[in-house]
Order: C-alpha cells, then structure tokens, then sequence
C-alpha cells in the first residue's frame, strides 16, 4: 500500500508542478496529456490498493481517475490556440491545461498523503493541508516572481541623475500668429527622468489623505456615537457601494466633467482648476487634461470608505468598560471621544491611512485618460502624473512614435521599483507609528 501511495504521491507533485509551469509559459504542451493518463493510473492504482489493504477505499478516486481520462480526451481534441465564444482574443491551450492539472492534481496528492499516512483520523487531517497551502503557495510564488523580475529588471538603471532631472521632450516657443492663434515651434530638448512622477505620486497620496481624512474620520465617528441603528446601516451601506464603484467609472465621470470645462468653462479660472496648466519655458500657457487636485478628489472617493469602516472598528474595539467608566467619572460624551475613543483607534486609522496611501500611489484607472507625463510642473493645480501612469505609458503610450514610450521604455521597470520602494517605505514607517501609538494608548 505504502508504495502504492508513494508512487500517486510522487506522480501528483509531478502533474502539481506541470500545472503551476503550464500557467506561466506554453511551451509544455507536449506533457499534460500523457501525465494525466498516468495520473489516472495512479490513483486507480492506489484505489485497489486500498481495498486489498482492507482499508477504506475512496469512491471519489475513481471519479478523479474518470475526471483525469475525461481531461486528457478534451485536451486532445482542442486546438492550441482558442477563440469564440465572445472571447476577444486568443487563449493559449496551456492555460486549460493549468486549470485541468492543478484542479486534479491537489486532490490526488490529498489522497496519496492520507493513504501514505496509515489512513487514520489524524493522517486525514494533515492529508487536507495541501488544499490551503497549494493555493497560497502559488499566489506567494507569483508575486515573489513579479518582485523579482521587478528588482532584477529595475534596480541597475537606477541611478540619482533618473531621479533628480524631471523628464522633458520639446522646449516650445512661439514663432508667429495665423488667424489670430499661435503657431508654435519645438526646440527638441530631450531629458531622461522621473521626478516629477515621483513628486506626482507623493502629491496624490498627500492630497487624497488630506481630502479623504477627516472625512472618513467623521463617518466612521458618526456611524459609532450619533447615528441611529437605521441610519448606521445606510450609511455602512453606502460606504461599501462606494468603495465597490469601479475606477473605469471614476475615469470616465473626470473625462467629462474636464470636457465640460472645456465646452462651458473655457477662458475662465475654473478651467484651469480642473484641467491642470502650467508654462513652457517659452512663457506660453498650456492647459493639460486633469489637475492633481481634482484627480485627488475622485481617489479619495475609494479611500473614504476604508478610513471610515477602520475608524468604527477602531472605536468599537475599544472595551465599554472604560468608556462607561469614563462616563460614571463625571466626563462628557464629546471629552470621551476626543481624549479616550479616538486615541484607541488611532492604530486602526493609521492602517486605513497607509491603505488610502497605496492606493493612491497605485492607482492607475482613476487618471489613465486624463495624466500626463509631467512636463507641466508638479503643484496641486498642474495636470495629474504619477508613477503608476509612467509605466502604463511606457507600455501601451501612442504606437505611433511617442517620445515617452520610445525613450522611457528601458526604464518602465525601474519606475515599477521606485514606486515599490515608496509603497514599502511609507508601510512601515506607518507600522512603527502604529506600534508605538498602540504602546502608548493601548499598553500592546
């Protein structure tokens, strides 16, 4: 019995890790059939072992073994690449090969340990770990992946000279007026570097923490101390809805309230409020597609929810003990809140914070149509850029020649570990405030 189970076992990690490689490249399609077919052999194998052995032999092996032909005949019969079924694109066959492999694969190896095991109750238990840690070793394995290619692709072209020198591709001036308009002609001045997206970036945290801060604080206050049972589920309601909005929504709402400015605003003050300006150094005034202050205003519509939902369990987390203690000492509902209520929850609302941070560092749906690539300044009134933009436009920019995709390309990646780097940055400079504001109010 006991080989019997080694041999399922060893034939499982086999098909487990041709699933996990059939995910990350195509160039195994000559393997998932036959390893399915002995994987039916083995778990067939390990059946009527079990029932020689006069142990309890699974009914279920049988139908993984009938699932794993089943897959085998399926995968054969399908061409390598597929489309159709309102499919927009090509998906490669390895991609079902995956599917098929890994959801095969980790039962049999669940199987093989408990029969290894001595099939007792206990062997049963261990025999189920693999069904948690299968998963989570994959997703830990695709971001550990995802970091690396990260590091190794963006770490060496760092250098200070990408980060202090802002990127710039034309020096415009004016030359003469047609028709009472401008023509303008380019000087090209050519300049490798990211930092006004840097600047960008950080500029739309401190903005979106700023506008969704005391905003979040307040509802999550409110909904603990002042709301009624009915309102306090309204509002819960509406927070979540709002959190659940998606970006492409956002974006398309920002797109047209700065087309509107456009059409209906032109000329004036309010113009340049939400569509961002600034000069080049020729003087000239130009107008960009989103000022970061009105980006940061739909950003922070995604970070208010967190703030607040963190805030109330903050608040309720603290025990009512002290509160009614608090209370019996002759101190007001209000003198409660500010000095004990809100203190305690301050390690919850840091979290909140560090997550609108990230958030916003990160965000790309909220401003790809209306960003730029930060010739225009970085203030609060200028047109939105940020890191997470600088990559997206090193990648899918104008195919026609645009400068940013043809001279910044080489550095997407490093751009992609800048960012990394100030998301970790600010994450545990957050967790040390946390930990020592938490020592402070809560004795943790």
């Amino acid at each position: 019995m006991k080989i019997a189970s080694i041999v399922a076992l060893i034939v499982s990690f086999f098909a487990l890790g041709l699933g996990c490689l059939s995910l990350a490249r195509n160039t195994f399609e000559a393997y998932p059939v036959p390893v399915l077919l002995i994987l039916s052999v083995a778990l067939l194998v390990l059946y009527f072992s079990a029932r020689v052995s006069h142990l309890e032999a699974k009914r279920s092996i049988i139908i993984f073994a009938i699932l794993s032909v089943a897959s085998a005949i399926i995968l054969r019969m399908l061409p390598i690449y597929l489309h159709g079924f309102s499919i927009n694109g090509l998906i490669h066959r390895s991609m079902i090969s995956a599917l098929f492999l890994l959801t095969l694969s980790v039962p049999a190896v669940c199987y093989s340990l408990f029969y290894l095991l001595g099939a007792t109750p206990g062997a049963y238990d261990i025999s189920r770990y693999p069904l948690f840690l299968v998963p989570i070793g994959l997703v830990l394995t695709a971001y550990g992946l995802i970091l690396f290619r990260i590091i190794v692709n963006g770490a060496p072209l760092l250098n200070w000279s990408l980060i202090a020198h802002p990127f710039q591709d034309q020096s415009w001036q004016s030359e003469i007026w047609q028709n009472g308009w401008p023509v303008w002609v380019p000087n090209t001045l050519l300049q490798i570097g990211i930092r006004n997206h840097i600047l960008g970036t950080l500029l739309l945290m401190a903005l979106s923490s700023l506008i969704s801060l005391p905003i979040g604080i307040g509802v999550g206050v409110f909904v603990h101390e002042y709301a009624g049972p009915k309102m306090a589920e309204v509002i819960k309601f509406s927070t979540t809805a709002l959190r659940a909005i998606s970006g492409i929504v956002l974006v398309v709402i920002l797109l047209n309230l700065t087309r509107f400015a456009s059409n209906h605003l032109h000329g004036t003050i309010f113009e340049k409020i939400i569509k961002g300006f600034g000069y080049y150094s020729g003087g000239s005034l130009v107008l960009g597609n989103s000022s970061f202050l009105i980006a940061s205003i739909f950003i922070s519509l995604l970070i208010i929810p967190i703030i607040a939902r963190v805030t109330e369990e903050g608040l309720n987390s603290m025990p009512r003990d002290i509160v009614e203690g608090s209370v019996a000492m002759g101190a007001s509902k209000e003198h409660t809140l500010l000095r004990l209520l809100l203190p305690w929850s301050f390690p919850n609302i840091i979290t909140g914070l560090v997550l609108g941070c990230a958030e916003a560092a990160g965000t790309l749906t909220v401003i790809f149509l209306v960003a730029g690539n930060g010739q225009l300044g970085v203030n609060p009134l200028s047109e939105t850029t940020s890191l997470a933009y600088l990559i997206y436009d090193c990648q899918f920019g104008n195919q026609l020649g645009d400068t940013v995709q043809r001279y910044m390309g080489p550095y997407q990646f490093t751009a992609a570990f800048v960012l990394l780097a100030i998301t970790i940055g600010l994450t545990v400079i957050a967790l040390i405030m946390k930990n020592k504001i938490a020592k402070r109010y809560k004795g943790a």
